[in-house]
């Protein structure tokens, strides 16, 4: 069997949230680059 290594940090959660963030922000701001767009076409 493998050995754990106890220095090993995982860090997939801490991906997860940051992914989940940058997406609600970006959502958030869909709207707002949509007009952007309008007013400048």
């Amino acid at each position: 069997m493998a050995e754990q290594d106890p220095n090993f940090k995982d860090e997939t959660g801490v991906l997860a949230i940051t992914i989940g963030l940058v997406v609600l922000v970006a959502m958030s701001a869909l709207p707002a680059t949509i007009g952007w767009i309008q007013l400048a076409g």
